[in-house]
């Protein structure tokens, strides 16, 4: 018999329990996981999207507006506003794409790369942090579980 999936809306208060429901832990996670990278960013003068946008151009070079849009889950309109702030502190560039004079690409400069190795540092001890007491199985567990999640979201 297949396992019973017990949710908010499917469970009477006497039956759910929040600390047996996934969703309360990744929500808890993530939170948690925010305030921290947001404390570290903080003293670095940056803050998470900004994070995002580096480290997806430190991986992929070259990308358009709605390449980092669906790489970093920030809104097209907002990656915009976000993209020329960052190109007004001199962390990227934007040229038209000379395959379509209708898409936006975004490139690093040197100054970005430079900030994008400090945070990829001082972030490190974050993610350790995370990972404590786990072991490299868990950790891949994990991975496959969230992947599993995630598309279940994305192809629905």
């Amino acid at each position: 018999m297949p396992e019973k999936n017990v949710t908010p809306s499917s469970a009477g208060a006497e039956e759910f329990s929040q600390e047996e429901f996934p969703f309360y832990w990744l929500a808890h996670a993530h939170a948690i996981y925010v305030v921290e990278m947001e404390r570290v960013l903080k003293k670095l003068g940056t803050d998470m999207p900004t994070r995002r946008v580096l480290l997806m151009l430190r991986l992929r070079g070259t990308a358009s507006i709605s390449d980092l849009s669906k790489h970093t889950i920030i809104k097209m309109s907002t990656l915009t506003r976000i993209v020329q702030r960052m190109r007004d502190e001199g962390l990227v560039e934007t040229r038209t794409n000379p395959e379509d004079a209708r898409v936006t690409d975004v490139l690093i400069t040197a100054r970005g790369e430079e900030l994008a190795a400090r945070i990829e540092q001082a972030t490190q001890k974050v993610f350790a942090r995370g990972y404590e007491g786990m072991s490299a199985a868990e950790r891949k567990s994990l991975m496959q579980s969230l992947q599993k999640i995630f598309h279940n979201f994305a192809d629905g």
